[in-house]
């Protein structure tokens, strides 16, 4: 390749990088930060909340009628308790879920947070923080989910991928050694340097990051692009309704007592499952939901509350390329790989806004220095000019 079509090239990529980043930087810039928010979501809410934490012990004492009982004699006249969500793991507290009697929609809940030993009413609330609620859905669909706004957020992340892809391409050094162009350059501006230097020490990262949100954003085609080359388990069904979230209302009276539905789970259930929640009969669905955790993972066992009657699903056997969406969703979120990749990704996703503000000003001094060259040019041809 001749240093001319390297040129070329290089001014290609150069006006690529700079239009994405500029063109995009209005929706680049919140998702990323509310998706370093989202990294601590649950450090936040133990911080911002501590009173739902402080719990006494971990064994349940109380039946879990009492449960129910303290928690909507609490939750006021007219609430439907609708979930019981049991410990997952130590210091958590168990959390009474209820629709108010007022309900603006179906995400419209309320929470009792009750001491596991004592059923002591730890704290009142509505069940989703409505700042985290924010977060998650404007990082997930810009809060347009009518408008094919997770697709959206999709085009986000390749344009993201692209932009660090480039920006590694772009940085990489000719005349200096790679260890002096990874440090601070004096020969330079500081909005260049921090461009530079931030962009290449982070562009690893942000485009796994941007990879694994573009997997998430478009579920169908990347399960079609992956089932191509390997077995994917077919998307499950939801259940019919119940959920805390679910269209249809819990039931005002049942027949059935949750501590009664819990013994017939548990004894339909693999033996050594643990129960993490319980969702209550709606005026759809006249069944009891049990989740339990066993060691092939998440089951579900229904208990008809008029006939006692239990089914129990297991989850299918997992296919080889449902590991892979799962992996791209812990390395998104964070989950399960340590405190040093979460900083990784909180920093990630504030840094679009530097490169953005940056990036602005490198292009600016651009412009400016290509309107002086120009005008420059434009003099001398005057002045040589007969």
């Amino acid at each position: 390749m001749t240093a001319k079509t390297r040129g070329r090239l290089r001014k290609l990529w150069l006006d690529i990088h700079l239009w994405l980043g500029v063109g995009l930087c209005l929706l680049s810039v919140p998702v990323g930060i509310t998706g370093s928010v989202l990294v601590w979501h649950d450090q936040l809410e133990t911080v911002t909340e501590p009173q739902r934490y402080a719990v006494t012990g971990d064994e349940r004492g109380p039946s879990l009628a009492a449960f129910v009982d303290r928690a909507a004699d609490r939750l006021g006249d007219g609430a439907r308790i609708s979930q019981i969500r049991l410990p997952a793991e130590t210091g958590e507290p168990v959390v009474v879920v209820a629709r108010p009697a007022r309900a603006a929609g179906p995400r419209d809940t309320v929470s009792a947070w009750m001491d596991p030993p004592t059923a002591a009413v730890l704290d009142v609330g509505p069940s989703n923080n409505a700042f985290m609620r924010l977060m998650h859905d404007f990082h997930g669909n810009l809060l347009v989910p009518q408008f094919s706004g997770r697709q959206i957020v999709g085009w986000v992340g390749v344009a993201m991928l692209i932009l660090s892809l480039s920006g590694i391409y772009l940085w990489w050094p000719k005349r200096i050694s790679l260890v002096r162009a990874l440090g601070w350059r004096k020969a330079m501006r500081p909005s260049a340097n921090l461009h530079h230097m931030f962009g290449i020490w982070i562009a690893i990262p942000l485009a796994l990051l941007s990879f694994t949100g573009m997997y998430i954003s478009f579920p169908q085609t990347t399960r079609a692009i992956v089932g191509t080359f390997t077995e994917v388990s077919p998307p499950r069904a939801r259940p019919p309704g119940g959920g805390p979230g679910g269209g249809n209302l819990p039931l005002a009276e049942t027949r059935m007592g949750p501590d009664g539905v819990l013994l017939a789970a548990i004894g339909a259930a693999p033996a050594g499952a643990t129960p993490t929640g319980i969702t209550l009969p709606t005026e759809q669905s006249p069944l009891w939901r049990v989740m339990l955790a066993t060691d092939g993972g998440n089951a579900t066992v229904t208990v008809d509350d008029v006939t006692g009657e239990t089914k129990t699903s297991l989850p299918p056997p997992a296919k080889p390329g449902d590991d892979l969406g799962r992996v791209m969703r812990r390395l998104h979120d964070g989950i399960g790989y340590g405190i040093v990749w979460q900083t990784v990704i909180f920093v990630g996703g504030l840094l679009p806004l530097l490169f953005a503000i940056t990036g602005t000003m490198m292009w600016l001094r651009r412009r400016a220095a290509n309107k002086a060259l120009a005008a420059r040019r434009k003099a001398a041809l005057a002045a040589s000019a007969p």
